[in-house]
């Protein structure tokens, strides 16, 4: 950023639909009732709302809505004739489409947004999906099935594992924090509880992940409203402030010691807020797998490299511990309708930071962080999002 932002952005309300397997549902049934509780949560109406940041990832290869799906969405909800931005960005296109909406606030350009991420993921032929899933990345589908991006995880895990001496059963007591933590989200794709054991026992998806490890294909939509500061106040509304907001892009040729796109992105964002990692009371970030959530809070200096397991078999990253992660259940248990994901990080702390979280909620939170990564491009990712949200 070459200018610093001159306005505060407020996240006044949104909210997070039902994460799951919908194979009955159209897009738009999943976002309508969203968007309504959203524009309830944060108490505007869709006249009030001068702008819409839509992000979607899949649309055209899996439903044909390419090049102008807020269009065809939003007016069923009452918004229409205002400018609609439609962002794909493959796991970061809910992030992307927050970063921007916050920059046309930040910088005057808007007082009252909405930012809505969907996905619908589920098809009668399941092969549809994990081609889809690889047009995000310079590597060709698999002939196993699979996901391109199991095959990505599992050549990190096993790497963590030779560099710092982590073992498959750590992966295993991330994965069960975080099914802990998604039964308490009504709204969470996998809510069962599974021990380490039980974990480490499951299907063999690729070593060292097991079934359990790993998020699947899931369905859902997620809604936020930012406002202006001088919205706020005009209109009585309260909410967490958006500190940081900040986007870049992956390298193809990056070394190995290189920083990550995410290393980099979260480096800029805690500039940008004037902010200390070891601030942060709670994280929301990009756990496709379990191991990706040691190499996440690692990569953003949550924790020193090397550190994130040990936190972990310490209690120190769930609920009740020093720094919880992935409290709404993360990626791997709430579920990853990719174009909604990163739009529901901002709800779940959101709520967090207004001390709405109920069961969930994380005592005296003050600084939240959300971190997407999306596509690949080499070994890094094409894309990374950070945002850094700040108690009113």
């Amino acid at each position: 950023m070459t200018t610093k932002p001159s306005c505060e952005v407020v996240v006044a309300g949104g909210e997070v639909g039902a994460f799951g397997l919908w194979p009955d549902s159209s897009l738009q049934s999943l976002v309508l009732p969203v968007l309504a509780a959203a524009l309830r949560d944060a108490g505007v109406q869709a006249t009030q709302l001068e702008a819409a940041y839509v992000g979607n990832a899949f649309g055209g290869l899996m439903q044909g809505h390419e090049t102008m799906l807020g269009q065809m969405l939003l007016p069923a909800a009452g918004i229409e004739s205002i400018p609609v931005h439609n962002i794909k960005n493959a796991c970061s296109s809910g992030a992307d489409a927050m970063a921007l909406a916050w920059s046309a606030v930040a910088y005057g350009q808007y007082d009252c947004v909405l930012v809505l991420g969907v996905e619908k993921m589920t098809h009668p032929e399941r092969s549809r999906a994990m081609a889809v899933l690889a047009s995000a990345s310079d590597r060709q589908p698999t002939d196993a099935g699979r996901s391109v991006f199991m095959d990505l995880n599992a050549e990190r895990a096993k790497n963590y594992m030779r560099r710092y001496g982590a073992t498959p059963r750590h992966f295993a007591l991330c994965a069960a924090k975080n099914r802990r933590h998604a039964s308490l989200n009504p709204h969470a794709a996998v809510r069962t509880l599974m021990d380490a054991d039980a974990i480490l026992q499951d299907r063999m998806v690729l070593d060292p992940l097991t079934r359990a490890m790993c998020g699947g294909i899931a369905d859902g939509a997620a809604a936020v409203v930012l406002v202006s500061g001088a919205f706020a106040r005009r209109h009585g509304l309260h909410g967490p402030k958006v500190r940081a907001s900040c986007v870049v892009s992956g390298q193809r040729q990056r070394s190995a010691d290189a920083p990550s796109a995410t290393a980099r992105c979260g480096a800029l964002a805690f500039a940008a807020a004037g902010l200390d990692p070891r601030d942060v009371s709670l994280a929301e970030v990009h756990d496709p797998t379990a191991p990706q959530e040691f190499i996440d809070i690692e990569d953003l200096g949550l924790c020193a490299p090397g550190q994130a397991f040990v936190l972990t078999e310490s209690g120190h990253t769930q609920l009740g511990g020093r720094m919880p992660v992935n409290v709404s259940g993360g990626l791997t248990c709430r579920g990853h309708p990719v174009g909604a994901t990163g739009v529901a990080q901002i709800v779940e702390l959101s709520r967090q930071l207004s001390e709405r979280a109920g069961p969930s909620q994380v005592s005296g939170a003050r600084w939240g962080l959300a971190q997407m990564a999306g596509g690949l491009l080499g070994s890094d990712s094409a894309i990374a999002c950070v945002h850094l949200l700040e108690r009113a």
